[in-house]
């Protein structure tokens, strides 16, 4: 029972992670300015290696 619940609550944490991280790159792709765009990008590499699994 523990094991499911562990699974799913896993399961949720990296889709709402993928989630953000779509969202982030669809601005990332939409914004002209280059400041925005390297904020951008550093906001995206927390979620990006949560999603590797190596964070």
């Amino acid at each position: 029972m523990l094991v499911t619940i562990n699974f799913v609550i896993t399961c949720l944490y990296y889709v709402i992670a993928l989630f953000f991280l779509i969202a982030i790159v669809r601005v990332f792709i939409k914004t002209k300015n280059v400041q925005d765009a390297m904020l951008y990008c550093l906001i995206m590499i927390p979620f990006v290696l949560r999603l590797l699994r190596l964070k």
